[in-house]
């Protein structure tokens, strides 16, 4: 089986409306939804799972009936970070799904995500063992410690930028949990960054620049500019 675990439990306190920017509607839909809606019509996805903010999980409930999302399954309370969301969502997964069950981890925040890039990330953890989307910087990038000066310039080939889907075996998945729990690797923004913080190698899958990752009201602008073009209208 292949689950869906879809990130809404942040709050980002530099987002400049009244609520969180998951739940806010664009076209009379939440961005939630355009997101749950990806994988609710990809093929390859048996079920999804919601990690939300705690006071949403009703509401995330009634989104899935508005708009007809019968893969939810799980709706649950997430953590303060990506690595402890990650953890409780394999958690609440073990007591009814198997080790060999593949976990797609997405940021509902990112609602461009393509059937593409969903598939890639499954064919990947298949093959070897999990799937990160990941993109080629167009830059250079520069290595500073006071944001001012640099010390250190990387080419940008050798480097990718990190995105979602993040892909893994449950049972695997729960190993690398409890494994950076005993050397004390907490508190970590994502799941891939936990995993290769244990020493494991970081297998990539496809991402894009359009996968792009809503963080500011100004990039809610940029989502609907590509949701227009992606649908045929004209700006």
């Amino acid at each position: 089986m292949n689950i869906a675990v879809l990130l809404a439990g942040g709050i980002d306190p530099s987002f400049r409306m009244d609520i969180p920017k998951q739940f806010v509607n664009i076209y009379n839909r939440p961005i939630i939804v355009y997101t749950m809606e990806k994988f609710q019509k990809h093929p390859k996805i048996d079920a999804i799972m919601i990690a939300c903010i705690k006071g949403w999980e009703n509401m995330v409930w009634a989104y899935a009936k508005q708009f007809g999302i019968d893969k939810l399954k799980w709706v649950i309370i997430g953590g303060t970070t990506g690595q402890e969301t990650s953890r409780l969502a394999v958690e609440e997964l073990m007591h009814s799904c198997n080790g060999d069950d593949i976990v797609i981890i997405h940021d509902t925040i990112r609602p461009l995500v393509s059937d593409e890039i969903i598939s890639d990330s499954i064919y990947s953890c298949e093959k070897k063992g999990m799937g990160i989307a990941a993109t080629v910087s167009m830059d250079n990038v520069m290595l500073t410690d006071d944001g001012i000066s640099g010390s250190r310039s990387i080419s940008r080939y050798a480097f990718r930028k990190i995105q979602t889907p993040q892909t893994y075996r449950l049972g695997k998945l729960k190993m690398y949990h409890e494994e950076a729990e005993r050397k004390g690797i907490l508190g970590e923004n994502d799941t891939n960054n936990m995993v290769s913080k244990l020493g494991e190698k970081v297998y990539l899958s496809k991402g894009s620049d359009l996968n792009i990752k809503i963080n500011t009201v100004e990039d809610m602008e940029i989502f609907k500019s590509l949701y227009n073009l992606q649908n045929g209208e004209i700006l």
